[in-house]
């Protein structure tokens, strides 16, 4: 197993220094802190609220995929599980009128709702915090974001036979 490991890493490698950009450097970073992520890292002890923002650890992904450590909203969570249900951030208001993007009332930040993804908890580094409290939605987000949810993620009808 470990020449498979230490083959897998080589193979990876070449790729990497063939790319030769600061991308690179900072895949290959991503890449070792996912591993303490997924076998060193402990669940986090704080509470975790639904509609309540968070700082996430999203890491390096690919294409259009939000990265980076992050605000994200928690849609769902259970107490007992190790995964949970989020909408990423943006650091900074949009105003890009897209009916997909949320700008936030509470927050300089839009949501991004078809950037939904679950993750696992381990990825939660802190609440998101303003003067000390922890932050939620207004009542209008929250209406708002539903509206899109429907709209993006609901089943098209089946088409006949």
């Amino acid at each position: 197993m470990n020449n498979e490991i230490h083959n897998n890493i080589k193979e990876s490698e070449k790729i990497l220094q063939n790319i030769n950009t600061t991308d690179t450097l900072e895949f290959s970073k991503w890449t070792k802190e996912k591993v303490n992520l997924r076998y060193n890292a402990e669940l986090p002890i704080f509470p975790i609220y639904n509609n309540f923002i968070y700082w996430c650890n999203l890491g390096i992904n690919i294409g259009s995929e939000q990265n980076k450590l992050r605000p994200v909203l928690i849609l769902r969570s259970s107490k007992n599980s190790t995964i949970c249900t989020i909408l990423p951030l943006t650091s900074k208001r949009l105003n890009d009128n897209f009916w997909f993007h949320i700008d936030l009332e509470k927050i300089n930040s839009t949501i991004l709702v078809e950037q939904l993804k679950v993750i696992s908890k381990l990825r939660l580094t802190n609440p998101y915090r303003k003067n000390g409290n922890l932050v939620t939605i207004s009542q209008n987000d929250w209406r708002n974001i539903n509206s899109q949810l429907e709209t993006l993620y609901r089943l098209r009808p089946l088409k006949n036979e």
